[in-house]
């Protein structure tokens, strides 16, 4: 059975196309250095304090975000609080109808991205043949930071946040994020993880990591007393006839960033 922040995560990949992490509440920034595990990114250092010099493009906007797992999420507006329209607050329920069902709204997104990738890629590459950089590290290449924004995930099927809420609010096209400001948790029930910062987060994001690359196939050479490499004395002479390994620059998927820390490739 999927854990929760398999289910999360999965989900956000597959509709916009990025990696999102667990807790939905996780700082990022282009340029971190850390390590995936269980869908999870522990920061160890950056590019900055390691001394490796990097470009940053100039940052774009993204589109709002307002997203609901389809059929799960079902929002009840109730009583309406307080004295006048200035002040009035709304009891608003969202209920969720299967374990993992996401409701997520941003506004004000702009997407940071890390330029001259391969200039990184050298860089990188003479880090590790030093032996100053190590395989199981990645680097956040790309992130999408919000402006106010809310992100409710379900630990299970029936699970519901209470929340009160500017009625003023409700009128915006994202009444949740608009509404973060002037909101506050009344009750919650079943939930995995409850966003709700006026500003600002970065829940999605793209990394790299430096691999080893696939071996390429090797010929059967049979050989006879004669050959030029018969009187090696010592098994490590043939090293000398191996290729170098050599290492490149590839973009984490979603498949990486739910190892367990067990596949991910190692320096030996």
């Amino acid at each position: 059975m999927a854990s929760i922040p398999e289910l999360y995560t999965r989900e956000m990949h597959t509709n916009y196309e990025y990696l999102a992490c667990w807790l939905p509440s996780t700082r990022m920034a282009v340029g971190d250095v850390g390590i995936l595990s269980g869908h999870r990114f522990r920061k160890l250092t950056t590019l900055a304090e390691l001394g490796i010099p990097f470009t940053r493009n100039e940052d774009s906007p993204f589109a709002d975000i307002n997203y609901a797992s389809a059929d799960c999420v079902a929002v009840d507006p109730g009583a309406r609080l307080g004295s006048s329209a200035e002040d009035a607050l709304c009891n608003v329920s969202v209920t969720f109808a299967r374990d993992g069902a996401t409701l997520f709204q941003a506004t004000g997104c702009v997407q940071e991205t890390i330029g001259n990738i391969p200039a990184l890629e050298s860089a990188l590459r003479t880090r590790h043949e030093n032996g100053d950089w190590r395989l199981e590290h990645v680097v956040v290449t790309e992130v999408v930071r919000t402006g106010p924004t809310v992100i409710l995930v379900a630990e299970r099927r029936g699970a519901q946040l209470d929340l009160q809420v500017s009625t003023s609010a409700l009128t915006s096209p994202l009444p949740f994020a608009s509404a973060t400001a002037k909101c506050a948790v009344a009750r919650r029930q079943g939930i995995a993880a409850d966003v709700l910062v006026p500003d600002g987060a970065t829940p999605l994001f793209n990394a790299v990591q430096l691999r080893k690359r696939p071996l390429r196939p090797y010929d059967l050479v049979f050989r006879s007393d004669d050959d030029e490499l018969a009187g090696a004395e010592d098994a490590d002479e043939w090293d000398e006839w191996d290729e170098p390994d050599e290492t490149e620059l590839v973009r984490i998927t979603w498949a990486d960033l739910g190892q367990d820390g067990t596949g991910v490739p190692k320096d030996v």
